[in-house]
């Protein structure tokens, strides 16, 4: 029986009703399974492997594969020499594809950062639901992106509705702690489909655009001791002090003069942050003397064309210009060095095909919010989305679901929003991918 357009979104709406309980334990099942990042290493296995026994379930062609089974990767300009992936594999599923339609990728990362010592409300992988929110490590970065798509798919399959086009859900290693790897490898092997969303946690905002950073680490050495003989002591602490001072100004400075472009015009600018300070020897509880050595972490944030280099080569020139006012850095010069990579700020590119998703996307969301969807703008975090806007042909968008303290204690998915953006992807799915009959007059889109 033939459904108009109107009535598959119906349709799609009685899934979701009649399905809710179960797409909730889903997404409660994910945060459940820890995958938590320790660089060098990570424990993702578990959660990838269950991944792929899902899509097994659903009929899905499934590529498990470990990342030194990739040519080229360890070679590309874009890999970053310092993780290990023993037994933390890469997993991607093809769904649909039984026409002409245009291809569609939901790539999200299977880690997350670690718990934290901080005291949570409910154990962080418990996956709690409580009072409309899902609550756990890495429930809104990004597994409850991932479940929309998961659920996106599973609803289209049990409608019975045939897609044309390909739509692949991938999920990567080692995306966060500046990692990309992974990302960078599944752009290697493939699929490299006609476009992708990122379902990192946009608050259900398109974000056609995101920033870059990198964590550096600046040291300083002083002289230490008592002066009893009157000799020059000079405070690690004091410099490190100075120097967090030096980038505030050095922040207020930059968002001032950067040009901003218009992605960020209307949002928050590329920022400066502080991170850490150690100073001393932190193992001891008193110390009866200047401390020698401190040490600063902190986050640069960059737009679309910025690289690492040039970030802490406009540093350096602020510092040289400024150094006078910091009479102690004189003495006490820091020395940095990366930590991590810098993760390039990126853009989709701009071509009529990008243009037509981007209007397909926010009418679908129109369609599954009742309003218009917020203007697209630049995400104010760094992702994995330069892999696929630099190093591929796919244009990445990022599109996620609503909730709050990432990387915190009570981290949270907010319900209704992961609810929502599960009609939102199969709408995305249906009329970008389209369907490989007509059904009730809607045509097939041809790829391309």
């Amino acid at each position: 029986m033939h459904k108009s357009r109107e009535e598959i979104s119906l349709s799609i709406n009685g899934w979701m009703k009649e399905n809710q309980l179960k797409a909730i334990a889903f997404a409660s099942k994910l945060v459940q399974i820890e995958s938590v990042n320790h660089p060098p290493t990570g424990n993702e296995a578990e959660y990838q492997h269950f991944l792929a026994k899902w899509m097994r379930e659903q009929e899905a062609k499934v590529d498990l594969y470990e990342l030194s089974e990739v040519p080229g990767l360890r070679e590309h300009v874009a890999y970053m020499d310092s993780r290990r992936y023993d037994n933390r594999p890469n997993v991607v599923g093809t769904f649909f594809g039984g026409g002409p339609g245009r291809s569609l990728m939901f790539s999200g990362h299977a880690d997350t950062v670690y718990e934290g010592t901080e005291t949570w409300t409910h154990p962080p992988f418990s996956g709690t639901v409580d009072s409309g929110k899902l609550y756990g490590r890495g429930s809104y970065d990004m597994k409850g992106g991932m479940a929309a798509a998961m659920m996106a798919v599973k609803c289209l399959q049990e409608l019975n509705i045939p897609i044309a086009g390909s739509v692949y859900i991938e999920s990567v290693v080692d995306e966060e702690h500046g990692g990309a790897n992974g990302t960078l490898a599944g752009r290697l092997r493939g699929p490299n489909p006609d476009m992708a969303i990122i379902p990192e946690p946009s608050n259900m905002r398109l974000y056609p655009a995101h920033l870059g950073g990198g964590i550096w680490k600046a040291t300083f050495t002083g002289r230490s001791g008592i002066a009893f003989a009157g000799e020059e002591l000079v405070s690690a602490l004091e410099a490190t002090i100075d120097f967090a001072n030096f980038l505030r100004a050095y922040d207020t400075y930059r968002k001032e003069t950067l040009e901003v472009p218009s992605w960020w015009q209307s949002g928050r600018k590329a920022e400066v942050t502080l991170l850490t300070i150690y100073s001393g020897d932190v193992t001891r509880e008193l110390q009866e003397k200047l401390p020698a050595t401190g040490e600063l972490n902190f986050w640069i944030e960059g737009y679309p064309g910025m690289t690492g280099e040039s970030i802490i080569a406009d540093l350096w020139a602020f510092y040289e210009a400024h150094i006078s006012k910091y009479p102690l850095l004189q003495k006490c010069k820091p020395q940095i060095r990366p930590l991590i990579r810098y993760l390039s700020a990126s853009e989709m590119k701009k071509d009529d095909n990008t243009a037509r998703f981007m209007e397909l996307t926010a009418d679908c969301g129109a369609r599954v919010l009742g309003r218009s969807a917020e203007p697209p703008t630049g995400s104010p975090f760094a992702c994995d989305g330069f892999m696929f806007n630099l190093y591929s042909d796919t244009p990445a968008l990022v599109l996620g679901p609503s909730g709050g303290n990432a990387h915190g204690a009570d981290e949270f998915l907010d319900i209704a929003s992961y609810e929502a953006l599960i009609r939102w992807y199969a709408e995305i799915i249906i009329d970008w991918c389209g369907i490989s009959e007509d059904v009730g007059g809607l045509q097939v889109e041809a790829k391309g």
